[in-house]
């Protein structure tokens, strides 16, 4: 319960009612949640703060809620930076043998509160460079760069591992229109796209219009990049060390995987403290029948081997700094596989550089 508590310093100023306007609430609600967490000795019992405290208990729900409040205003004071070089490489393997390969590396500005921790974020995509085999991909990637750079300017409230608000979803809804209005037709690969497949860019532009349109639908896109996705389970506020996390295979379309997530602690020291994530495949909710169909419809025809086994493995181990709170490193491994005879694979590394 310590973490969903907001520890207010007392100053020579302040009083219950400047404190229950400061925090939005009432004073008789100030003081049964002070009372509820701040021990016998500390107890509130008239309209006036006991001189010998120090601080008073606040529930940082409420705290976190002003601020996101005041950020919707356009007020925000995000005091707490850091900047992060990420590389992913992506391999696909058939029957052993690559078929595919690509590497994005990537920096982030990120900022947060001190005040509040790390559930109200905002992160700004300061560079992006990507190397991919097949050579001739390389000019689709160079449209999927400029939605990278629409999406990843964006300001966020999360919690328990999810997504809870975006805060700027119109800005970035209006960079998207942009973006149809002007920069698209500026790309070759767009253009040429739009000749000779105009199906193909008129999915592409539906799914922008709901994916920058709709919260919900956005959320699910960005919680799908690793960065987004370490920063939001490596800073959930709650204390479970287990817990499940549901996601769209890679390997077979409309196959959910359903993953079990153990958290555990690797090492700490005087200064950082590590932890790892280790997720398994819960296979009791899994179609095998309905897998082995849509690979025997997919792959075989390619690979010619008969199905084998499917699994997926996850695992994530990250360092944090105890003094600031934030990420200082973290390695990422995930693989979807059918044994022996299909294989994706990615690796993902992030580290704190200097502002």
């Amino acid at each position: 319960m310590e973490q969903n508590i907001f520890k207010h310093k007392i100053k020579k100023e302040d009083t219950l009612q400047s404190l229950a306007l400061q925090y939005e609430t009432s004073i008789e609600e100030l003081k049964n949640y002070h009372n509820s967490f701040g021990g016998v000795t500390n107890l509130i019992v008239s309209d006036v703060i006991p001189i010998h405290l120090d601080y008073i208990m606040i529930d940082k729900k409420s705290v976190i809620n002003k601020e996101i409040k005041h950020a919707e205003g356009g007020e925000i004071d995000l005091n707490n930076m850091a900047r992060y070089r990420c590389e992913q490489n992506n391999l696909v393997l058939v029957d052993g043998n690559p078929n595919f390969s690509g590497q994005t590396k990537t920096q982030y500005l990120v900022s947060n509160k001190k005040d509040i921790g790390f559930s109200l974020l905002n992160v700004i995509l300061e560079d992006y460079v990507n190397a991919v085999q097949p050579a001739g991909m390389e000019r689709a990637f160079e449209l999927i760069k400029h939605i990278e750079q629409i999406r990843n300017n964006i300001t966020f409230s999360h919690s328990e591992g999810k997504i809870d608000k975006v805060i700027n979803l119109n800005e970035l809804h209006e960079k998207w229109k942009l973006f149809l209005d002007k920069t698209c037709k500026t790309i070759p690969f767009y253009n040429e796209l739009s000749q000779k497949s105009p199906e193909t860019i008129n999915d592409f532009v539906e799914n922008g219009k709901k994916e920058f349109s709709n919260e919900k639908v956005f959320s699910e896109v960005i919680s799908k990049n690793l960065f987004y996705h370490t920063l939001i389970n490596a800073y959930k506020s709650s204390g479970n060390n287990e817990y499940s996390f549901a996601q769209q295979s890679q390997l077979f379309p409309n196959i959910i995987l359903n993953i079990n997530v153990v958290k555990s602690l690797v090492s700490e020291d005087e200064d950082t403290i590590t932890y790892r994530l280790v997720g398994t495949l819960d296979k009791s909710k899994l179609n095998i029948d309905e897998i082995k169909k849509l690979y025997e419809e997919l792959y075989q025809p390619i690979i010619k081997f008969s199905f084998t086994e499917f699994d997926y493995i996850y695992r994530i181990t990250y360092q944090i700094e105890k003094n600031t709170g934030q990420i200082v490193k973290s390695t990422t491994s995930i693989k979807e596989f059918v044994k022996n005879n299909y294989d994706v694979i990615t690796k993902f590394e992030l580290r704190r550089i200097e502002l």
